[in-house]
């Protein structure tokens, strides 16, 4: 019975730490477009 329930709570845990790391990527992504359209619009950067 404990075996079940430890190979639940690895799955449960997997699955949250897969969904969070997504979430973290989609948002890294967003920020990074929002950041070089800013600069796009302002001229560019310090180059």
């Amino acid at each position: 019975m404990w075996s079940a329930v430890s190979h639940f709570l690895s799955f449960t845990l997997g699955t949250i730490a897969g969904v969070t790391l997504m979430c973290l990527l989609q948002a890294g992504r967003q920020a990074d477009e929002q950041f070089t359209k800013f600069f796009d619009k302002e001229g560019g950067s310090d180059e």
